[in-house]
């Protein structure tokens, strides 16, 4: 699937444009690929169009054509009175055709008796806060009990980012002229956008641009994770050190292990508090447990970093955090290791709160992933939770280009980030909002990084094999999604990853 933004939709369209194809042609395409898709999904009796002052209104003039066509009885509530260009044509067409027009007095009216809402209001081009008049018609739409279908991005979502700074339409399908808008697959305008396509609009091969975001599917991600060949041994097939848990905290570490050992690690370390590490030894018996220098609450002790460092030695590839505490003592040992070892490192959970106010990780020469929920993230910004939620894609950018590191913010809309490359995940489910999860996901990129991947492929593949993990099991068990926990994504994670090897 294509992602675009709003300005990058808009050079594709000039360059289409520019080969010859009239402007006029691509917005009769959208609105009657846009129409079919209302007739299919929702075979409308009575339809409501509000159309707004640009090309997005002038789709949604074609669609009012084309349903009256098929014999729906249609009003139309336009923004303005007069339109030029050509929005401008299709309005006189539905002047010719009297089709019904209507007034903001009687919305509300209106809304009660339809049965199909087209929200053709705002354009891909909008951002910011909506202005009185139109937030006051986007309420009348979120109040109908009718369906609504969004063009291109629902009115009020900034297409190119997501972000929703007020009012803003809740639709039920949002059907994309020619590639998906950016701003309907990242929160929180994912969750206005509802079901989201993309209806082809005639704009050729040679008029499409370069995106600024991938969707991490299939296709862009077969091939990419490394096999073991021969001659090969366990450290050929990549060797990880997990640095993690603590006395109170003994699952965490073993959720990193597992998910990486499925994910085709070929040896792991873990170093562990020593208080707990005979018990962890137990359960992970595939697994190298040290037990190391711990604090007397039972946290990981910056006195670890010796032997921390000489483990290290033996591996390609570092995860640190998931439950090792913070603090003081569990800062200097994260910085002690980003400063001493320069094998790829991943940083999770508590890793990441200890570097608040830190600047150990924009030193870092060597690669270095993070994986942050939205709190995390914001403590590293300086910020709020709610303040990362509102504009992830900005916050993520930020983070990576400030602390000069590959982020993998988490969420329904998991997104990564890399200097100039951004990619969104296409995997998963609600099932994956449980304690755990964010510690297998560890393990899974932890080991795709020990066999040699480099950061931000290593996260990608590992944030679609985590969350194919989930489908599959919820395909297979048929329970609730709500009943998963981490430990059923393990059997998982093979079948997922050969999806794409």
């Amino acid at each position: 699937m294509r992602l675009y933004t709003a300005e990058e939709m808009s050079r594709a369209d000039r360059r289409a444009q520019e080969l010859g194809i009239p402007g006029g042609v691509l917005m009769e395409r959208a609105g009657a690929a846009m129409a079919r898709v209302a007739l299919e999904a929702f075979a409308p009796r009575h339809a409501l169009v509000v159309a707004g002052g640009g090309n997005n209104g002038g789709d949604g003039f074609v669609i009012a054509r084309e349903l009256h066509l098929a014999g729906a009885e249609v009003a139309v509530l336009p923004t303005k009175d007069e339109y030029g260009g050509d929005p401008g044509t299709n309005f006189e067409i539905l002047r010719n055709l009297s089709v019904r027009f209507i007034t903001e007095d009687v919305l509300q009216t209106e809304l009660e008796r339809t049965d199909l809402v087209i929200d053709a209001l705002l354009g891909t081009g909008f951002s910011g806060e909506v202005r009185e008049r139109e937030a006051h018609l986007i309420e009348g739409l979120n109040g109908t009990q009718a369906p609504v279908l969004a063009v291109d991005v629902p009115s009020g979502v900034d297409g190119a980012n997501g972000e929703v700074e007020g009012a803003a339409v809740r639709a039920d399908v949002t059907v994309c002229a020619h590639a998906v808008k950016v701003g309907c697959v990242i929160s929180p305008g994912r969750e206005h956008a509802g079901e989201v396509m993309a209806v082809e609009i005639g704009i050729p091969p040679e008029a499409d641009v370069d995106s600024s975001l991938v969707w991490t599917g299939v296709d862009s991600l077969r091939g990419r994770i490394p096999r073991t060949t021969e001659p090969a041994h366990k450290y050929s097939a990549g060797a990880l050190l997990v640095v993690a848990g603590s006395r109170g905290t003994t699952g965490a570490p073993q959720m990193v292990v597992r998910g990486a050992e499925r994910a085709g690690c070929g040896i792991a370390f873990l170093a562990t508090a020593e208080g707990s590490a005979p018990s962890v030894d137990l359960e992970l018996t595939e697994a190298l447990v040290h037990g190391v220098p711990e604090t007397p609450e039972g946290y990981l002790s910056s006195a670890a970093l010796e032997e921390i460092v000489a483990l290290a030695e033996r591996t390609s590839a570092l995860v640190v955090g998931p439950g090792m505490g913070v603090g003081d003592e569990g800062r200097r040992l994260v910085e002690g290791i980003l400063e001493d070892i320069e094998v790829p490192v991943l940083l999770d959970a508590d890793a990441i709160t200890n570097l608040a106010g830190s600047d150990v990780l924009a030193k870092r020469s060597a690669p270095t992933v993070i994986t942050p929920h939205a709190g995390e993230l914001g403590r590293l910004l300086g910020a709020g939770a709610k303040e990362v939620s509102s504009g992830r894609l900005r916050a993520a950018r930020n983070a990576a280009e400030a602390h000069s590191c590959c982020v993998l913010l988490k969420g329904s809309d998991t997104i990564v980030v890399e200097g100039e490359k951004a990619a969104v995940n296409s995997t998963g489910n609600v099932g994956l909002a449980t304690a755990g999860t964010g510690d297998v996901l560890s393990g899974v990129i932890g080991a795709f990084l020990s066999r040699g991947m480099d950061a931000y492929e290593a996260a990608r593949a590992g944030a679609w094999v985590h969350g194919r993990a989930a489908e599959l099991w919820l395909e297979e068990i048929g329970w609730p999604a709500e009943s998963m926990i981490a430990t059923d994504l393990l059997d998982y994670l093979p079948v997922a990853a050969g999806e794409v090897l």
